[in-house]
């Protein structure tokens, strides 16, 4: 196996909404500096992996789409919930954090994974979550829309499916995703909803699917981290190997906790942070 099909496998406990965010955009900035780097001898330092984070939420959240407006229907629902807003820097709507289990993806885009543009990154992702599911026994699918259909668009992710999402046999969306991309890389992330949400009922007009749902009995944690980690080394042909942030990415989270993600700015307006401060960590 080559250096290519290694990639660093993180899997975080659960961390306070901001962190979870500031954590991911710095593995991606890291990504693209190069930076990041495993400790292994097979893994040389000048030598960027790709890397798989599952991670859990302190704390209930809403994350923001990247250029979502906070419309009313929004500013209710957070006047109403003892709930923690943060803005991601992926598209797509508001999605509810809350008992569910988050992945993130960072990886290059001319990887021969993902060559292709936008939806073969979505569909090739897609192919790995749907492996894993299928290790914990669940039947699911890939979703391809006969057409867009932007009428059916709603504040909230979890509403309508949209391209290579994961939805089940009755239609119900499973995992959604949202993406940010760069020339030369991409940071994609989504959330598998664990056990319904007591706030749900104050969001959606529709009740999302849960693993609870689909299961006589929920496993453990590590036992759903593990039957992720096998579908993506099976459908990718790669091997996961546990990894931590480096010191680099340390300094990228503290400084884009304080810039952004606990920014009120950038949560109520997107006022971005100072790029040029993030070079300089460099």
């Amino acid at each position: 196996m080559t250096y290519n099909n290694i990639w660093r496998f993180i899997m975080d406990p659960p961390l306070p909404p901001a962190r979870n965010m500031a954590i991911d955009e710095a593995i991606a900035i890291a990504f693209a500096k190069n930076k990041t780097h495993l400790a292994e001898a097979t893994c040389p330092a000048r030598v960027v992996p790709p890397t798989l984070r599952l991670y859990q939420w302190e704390s209930p959240a809403l994350t923001l789409g990247s250029f979502q407006k906070i419309d009313p229907t929004l500013r209710q629902f957070l006047e109403a919930n003892p709930i923690t807003p943060i803005r991601r820097i992926t598209g797509g709507q508001a999605l509810l954090h809350d008992r569910d289990l988050t992945y993130s993806i960072i990886a290059s885009t001319h990887d021969p994974l993902f060559l292709g543009g936008i939806k073969k990154t979505f569909y090739s992702i897609a192919q790995g979550l749907l492996a894993g599911l299928q290790t914990l026994g669940i039947s699911a699918k890939i979703h391809i829309p006969m057409r867009d259909n932007p009428s059916r668009r709603s504040p909230f992710c979890v509403v309508s499916l949209s391209w290579y999402e994961i939805a089940v046999s009755g239609g119900e969306k499973l995992i959604g995703s949202a993406q940010k991309r760069w020339i030369d890389h991409f940071l994609q992330h989504g959330s598998l909803p664990l056990e319904p949400s007591p706030l749900e009922k104050s969001l959606y007009e529709k009740k999302s699917i849960t693993l609870s749902d689909l299961l006589n009995r929920l496993p453990s944690l590590s036992a759903i981290e593990e039957a992720l980690k096998v579908g993506f080394e099976t459908a990718w042909s790669i091997r996961l190997e546990k990894g931590d942030l480096t010191s680099k990415e340390n300094q990228l989270v503290d400084y884009l906790l304080a810039e952004r993600y606990t920014n009120a700015a950038w949560t109520e307006e997107r006022v971005p942070q100072n790029q040029s401060r993030i070079l300089g960590l460099f």
